[in-house]
């Protein structure tokens, strides 16, 4: 009986890359501020969401939300539970172009960050993306 329920459900709640909207609720203010380079994404945020690869989530919330006033997809987050690579937070951006974006980040600029902040569009979506340095030695 079991199996079969397994079989029922959404693979999105199966592979657990995307949070019910409860827990988007709880998670996505301190998602923001590391899209945002504002502050560090801990570990423990995301508890219970199974990562895609070893430190690597891709998030595609239920909800639509924004990140420096730009409509956002999707979130991509990349954190070395050993601090040696550091960590990233992309948001993939939906419905602008690489300038639009630019123009956008470049107002927010003017507030301190923690990591360095950047803009590009490898493909089709543009991607914004808070990246930290590695704390560690190696």
């Amino acid at each position: 009986m079991k199996a079969l329920l397994l079989a029922a459900m959404p693979v999105v709640l199966m592979d657990g890359t995307t949070p019910d909207l409860n827990r988007w609720l709880q998670i996505e203010p301190a998602i923001i501020a590391a899209v945002e380079c504002r502050q560090a994404l801990p570990l423990r945020v995301l508890d219970g969401i199974a990562p895609n690869a070893p430190g690597s989530w891709s998030l595609t919330p239920e909800r639509s939300f924004t990140a420096f006033g730009l409509p956002v997809k999707r979130i991509e987050l990349f954190i070395d539970a050993d601090g040696e690579l550091g960590a990233s937070y992309t948001a993939v951006i939906e419905k602008r172009s690489l300038e639009q974006v630019r123009k956008q980040l470049k107002l927010a600029s003017q507030r301190r960050r923690i990591g360095q902040l950047s803009a590009d569009q490898p493909g089709a979506e543009v991607q914004v993306t808070c990246t930290i340095a590695a704390t560690g030695q190696g």
